[in-house]
């Protein structure tokens, strides 16, 4: 029979296919790539929001609570996300050839690093501040017009250094920040997926911010500034309920149970059964 983890993993494994051919198929379209101009939505483009809506809301709300996948699931976002970016500077990949390429290499460097993130766990928690930061610093200037840093090397400044500081607080402050982090970085995915249905123009921030041969505009106006307050709204919540339910949560191997001298009762995923020999 599959594991409930097994099945998570898979569903992880899927968005990171679906997300990068997402970004890669944009071209500078106003629906994000994923859907026609006439306002109509690719199967594709359905099932990369579904997929980023899941994983969102499994990182958000449970990061804390699934070791493995979260260590697999941070060595994986982080892998794609490097791979992709430096792949996309250096130019040279807009024929549908190209864009295969990147798409390939980019999901084998990230499900590589994801693998090995898994035997990792000190190195992933401190790639999570990192990611966190990184997130944190796109969630900042998708607040304004082309970026709230409207100069290329500002924002790479800007970017760079949130991420050192995630880096950092992850060295010093482990056992709060795996919550926040998660819940942060979900709640981004969540938004992120819904834009994909609701196409706002949210979506269009990451390319605009990321790939400096690509002129794709991103223009804020109230439904991004709504998505960006409910990524807001997603986060906190999760937070909450991670602190709620999983702080007492052992984050390392095992089964992610509670530990015994906290002598309260926790939340309890439905699919667990705590009387299993």
């Amino acid at each position: 029979m599959i594991s409930k983890s097994n099945i998570l993993l898979i569903l992880t494994s899927l968005f990171g296919i679906l997300f990068p051919l997402s970004i890669n198929a944009q071209n500078n379209d106003p629906t994000f790539g994923i859907g026609e101009q006439n306002g109509n939505l690719t199967p594709h483009a359905i099932v990369t929001g579904v997929i980023l809506i899941v994983t969102g809301i499994i990182f958000c709300f449970f990061g804390r609570r699934v070791y493995r996948l979260t260590l697999f699931l941070i060595g994986f976002y982080v892998g794609t996300i490097i791979a992709w970016v430096a792949i996309s500077n250096a130019g040279g990949f807009n024929g549908t050839a190209s864009q295969t390429i990147l798409l390939v290499v980019s999901l084998a460097i990230g499900f590589v690093v994801g693998l090995v993130f898994m035997c990792c766990a000190t190195l992933a928690v401190w790639l999570l501040g990192a990611l966190a930061g990184y997130t944190f610093a796109l969630f900042i200037l998708s607040w304004r017009s082309d970026g709230l840093i409207h100069n290329n090397a500002g924002r790479i400044v800007f970017i760079v250094a949130l991420t050192i500081l995630g880096l950092l607080l992850a060295c010093f402050f482990k056992n709060t920040l795996i919550i926040l982090a998660t819940a942060f970085i979900g709640a981004y995915a969540i938004i992120l997926g819904i834009d994909l249905f609701a196409r706002t123009g949210f979506a269009q921030s990451v390319r605009a911010f990321l790939d400096k041969n690509n002129d794709t505009p991103y223009t804020t106006n109230t439904k991004i500034y709504l998505m960006l307050a409910g990524m807001l709204g997603f986060f906190i919540v999760g937070s909450l309920f991670q602190f709620r339910y999983h702080r007492n949560s052992h984050f390392g191997p095992g089964d992610g149970s509670v530990r015994p001298e906290s002598g309260k009762k926790r939340f309890q995923l439905p699919w667990r059964n705590r009387n299993a020999v």
